[in-house]
């Protein structure tokens, strides 16, 4: 079994693995459905997968929400 690499670079997504030239597409969608095509069952890890504001706020020890004004 592959494991397949999910990367973006410079907004076109591309695939590789150790047996494959690298793949690229305009989305994420469309890379997930070449890999689930060509390469059923092979596990994909994503590359600078999008955090959510709240993870990056944290680990940059900012609060998530401004604090509210004194009354």
């Amino acid at each position: 079994m592959t494991t397949l690499t999910l990367n973006c670079i410079k907004g076109d997504f591309v695939v590789t693995g150790p047996d494959i030239a690298p793949a690229k597409f305009k989305s994420r969608r469309e890379a997930k459905d070449w890999c689930k095509t060509h390469y059923p069952g092979s596990p994909i890890t994503e590359i600078g997968a999008n955090r959510s504001r709240r993870v990056v706020a944290a680990r940059k020890g900012r609060p998530s929400k401004a604090p509210e004004p004194p009354i």
